[in-house]
């Protein structure tokens, strides 16, 4: 797989998105006949491996730059087509499960300090896993109630966080396990060791146990949107704190909104029959 390192080193990819292309790759690519793949071959392929239609269009669009890049504009895969399917609503916290999740944490041990804060970060700023996992103790700043991450596409993103927020954070502080050289705001407890995607996700899920719900970080950047949303924010200021490049992202990640957020103003119910 020489020639896939080459392809992701010659591209400006995320971690996530270089993690996901070799996976991708190691299933589809390895050991076939490139050359003399065909649309309907490549389609077929993509289609073989139990996938859902979205990670199905990832796998189509990964394979397709992947064989541009190698073979030139004129591979006959290139023309390969499956057609996106609209997904359904995914997993939101609603306002009821984000508040019993802040408030099963014992913040009076260092681990729950540091779980505490992260989710209030999590939930207040919309950051991604690896936006969290990057996120260095020298740009938080807790007066203000601002942070600065590197985001998807690497440049620099700011995010606002809450006055509740800011004190979980500095009690998370107040706890940490300092670590020579490592500069992370969230590290593992134990180690000092800067936390990793797949750490994380580990704890998460942990989380989601603990409330009796399926949870992953991912699903904090669409709870921030949807409960942001539902508590009044205009979608322009949600794009804003989202970082989203769209009013329409944000459209996106609100799919989830619950319906009982209408019940206040139903017509019946306010006509008073």
């Amino acid at each position: 797989m020489k020639e896939v390192e080459n392809f992701l080193a010659s591209h400006g990819y995320s971690d996530a998105t270089i993690d996901s292309y070799r996976r991708v790759f190691a299933r589809l690519l390895a050991g076939r006949d490139l050359q003399g793949l065909t649309a309907s071959g490549l389609v077929e392929l993509v289609r073989s491996q139990g996938w859902g239609n979205s990670q199905q269009c990832v796998a189509l669009a990964a394979c397709r730059k992947y064989l541009r890049w190698r073979f030139g504009s004129a591979h006959p895969a290139l023309s390969a087509r499956i057609k996106p399917v609209r997904s359904k609503p995914q997993r939101t916290l609603t306002v009821e499960k984000a508040l019993e999740l802040l408030m099963m944490f014992d913040a009076s041990a260092p681990k729950g300090a540091r779980d505490l804060a992260m989710a209030a970060t999590l939930l207040d700023t919309g950051l991604r896993a690896s936006e969290l996992c990057r996120l260095q103790l020298a740009d938080v700043d807790l007066d203000r109630r601002v942070l600065e991450v590197i985001v998807k596409g690497g440049q620099w993103g700011a995010g606002i966080f809450s006055d509740r927020t800011a004190e979980y954070i500095s009690a998370w502080l107040q706890a940490r396990r300092a670590a020579r050289g490592v500069g992370a705001m969230f590290v593992n407890v134990q180690s000092g060791g800067q936390l990793t995607r797949d750490g994380l996700k580990c704890i998460v899920r942990e989380w989601g146990r603990a409330i009796g719900i399926k949870l992953s970080p991912h699903d904090f950047r669409r709870s921030f949107a949807t409960i942001s949303s539902v508590f009044g924010a205009p979608s322009r200021l949600v794009q804003l704190g989202g970082r989203w490049s769209s009013i329409e992202m944000v459209e996106h990640y609100t799919r989830g909104l619950q319906a009982d957020a209408l019940r206040p103003f139903l017509p019946v119910s306010n006509l008073n029959p």
